[in-house]
Order: C-alpha cells, then sequence, then structure tokens
C-alpha cells in the first residue's frame, strides 16, 4: 500500500472516530482549590465525577489481541488550574508486576493528540502526531520495592562467578556493579535504552508517535504517576502540568475542550506492546 493510501486510511479513521466522540459521555475534568491528591485512592475521588471508556482488543494491526479480558477502564480528572490529575481504574483478578520469558507486566496509557486528526491509534504518519503516557506495574514496583533482579523471580538462582562484579555472589543489579567499567556488560543500558535504566524514580514515561513503529522516547518527563492495586482492582493516577515548555507536550487549557484516548494491558492474559486494549478519541471538558 503507497503512502497516500496509509495516510488517507489512517483519516478515515480518525475522522470516525471524531464521529464518535460526538455520541460518547463527556470527561469532566473538576475544577479544585489547592494540592491535588497524589494517592490514587485518596477519599477525594469517590466526590469526582466518572466516566466509563469502553476498550476492545486491538486487532487492526500485529500483533494483535484475539480475545478481550477488559471491557472498559473508568476516567476521572482533577484540576487546580496549573495542575491535572487523571485518575483510570480497570478490574484485574491478579496484579502482575514481573515479566520473564512469557511473563508480562500490566500497564495502562493515556492517549493526547498533538495534531489535529490524528488518528487514535497511535497517530499516523504524515502528521499525525500523538504524546503518549505510559504507566507499568513493573516499575511501580521497582520504585516502590527496589529495582527487581533474576534473584527475585527465581529465589533460588544465582549465578557464581561475574569477574566484572564487586563484593561476594550472590551479586545483584545494581549493588553489585558500581564500577563504570562493569556497565560495558549491559549492552541494553550502554546503548541509553530507557527500558534498561538500574534506578528509576517514577514509574510513568512520557512517548511521541506518528503512527505504528515510529514510538519514540521523551528524555525529559513533566509527568510522575502512581498505581495501587487493591480488591481485584488497578488505580493508576497520571500527575502532570497543564502547560510546559516541551514542544512534545500535549498542552492543556483552562475552560477548553480536547480530546484523550486510552489503553490497557493484562499481563496476565499475554498482553504486551500491540496486544492491548484501547478506546478511540473521547471528549474531555476542563472545568
Amino acid at each position: 500500500m503507497k503512502r497516500s493510501q496509509c495516510t488517507t486510511l489512517a483519516l478515515i479513521f480518525a475522522l470516525f472516530s471524531l464521529s464518535a466522540v460526538t455520541q460518547a459521555a463527556e470527561i469532566m475534568v473538576t475544577r479544585v482549590t489547592g494540592p491535588l491528591p497524589t494517592n490514587p485512592l485518596a477519599a477525594i475521588w469517590q466526590h469526582v465525577p466518572a466516566t466509563d471508556v469502553v476498550v476492545s482488543p486491538q486487532q487492526i494491526t500485529k500483533p494483535k489481541l484475539d480475545k478481550a479480558s477488559v471491557s472498559k477502564i473508568t476516567a476521572q480528572a482533577l484540576s487546580n488550574g496549573q495542575v491535572i490529575t487523571w485518575r483510570l481504574s480497570w478490574k484485574d483478578a491478579t496484579p502482575d508486576f514481573n515479566v520473564d520469558v512469557g511473563r508480562f507486566s500490566d500497564a495502562v496509557a493515556l492517549e493526547l493528540p498533538l495534531t489535529q486528526y490524528a488518528a487514535p491509534m497511535m497517530g499516523h504518519r504524515g502528521g499525525g502526531k500523538v504524546q503518549i503516557i505510559y504507566w507499568r506495574a513493573l516499575w511501580q514496583k521497582d520504585v516502590d520495592e527496589g529495582f527487581q533482579d533474576v534473584q527475585d523471580v527465581y529465589p533460588n538462582y544465582f549465578n557464581g562467578h561475574y569477574w566484572f562484579a564487586t563484593g561476594e555472589g550472590p551479586y545483584r543489579v545494581p549493588e553489585s556493579f558500581t564500577d563504570p567499567i562493569s556497565h560495558q556488560w549491559f549492552i541494553a543500558k550502554q546503548a541509553g535504552n530507557p527500558m534498561s535504566t538500574f534506578f528509576r524514580t517514577d514509574p510513568a514515561q512520557e512517548l511521541i508517535a506518528e503512527g505504528w513503529g515510529t514510538l519514540t522516547h521523551q528524555p525529559e518527563s513533566a509527568t510522575t504517576a502512581k498505581g495501587v492495586w487493591k480488591n481485584g482492582q488497578w488505580t493508576v493516577i497520571f500527575t502532570r502540568p497543564l502547560v510546559t515548555t516541551d514542544p512534545n507536550d500535549y498542552q492543556f487549557t483552562q475552560g477548553e475542550k480536547g480530546q484523550i484516548a486510552f489503553a490497557v494491558w493484562q499481563g496476565g492474559d499475554n498482553n504486551v506492546g500491540g496486544r492491548k486494549h484501547w478506546s478511540s478519541w473521547m471528549a474531555y471538558k476542563m472545568q
């Protein structure tokens, strides 16, 4: 298929999603005074309007998700005029924090259009640019409990010989690899892969995209996040300034309407990458 045809197809999907927004409920961003809650389970959220957003299995591009395990997520939002917090919750009987071969982490993301008529499926080539803000349960556990090493997944396993490690085994990452020379054997870290950082301070990541295969990490992130699993449900909040100086950040405007989309991954159901549940664009209104 030619690029012009791909762009046209993406625009058709985008226009379809725009028409769908007018039929859907509107997410109200409630205006409050003072600091916003940093706890996803804070009592104030019981008084904030909640909107159920339908999500469907991604079946447009490979790898596809054949069977849905999530039907909806619930969205809420608060703003104090300077900062905005989005709260997303969904049912999940079992939390998935760790990764291994065939084992994946729970995750959720929100998507915001950086250009008009950008397609909700990660934007589209030829000018359909979006920002994606992504949270992962694996990273939340890293932040809450510390970096997870092989011994945390397999408690009875350790390698008895790393000549470039310091101290005595069992060797743990990163404590036993303080010598910068030893880092050359951590290939992904040496290449600057943001997924391979030893010292993660926040479980959120900001990215931009212009269609499938273009997802790109933003080096500077204005977003903080926190997720909590309790009583068979994940609840995650994303907090960031309404306005930033980064041209790749979406800018919120008080009193105006905008669009937002969502995606969620159930790690225990082999959701990873393109195998996810997603929504079309949904309207939000800043109070």
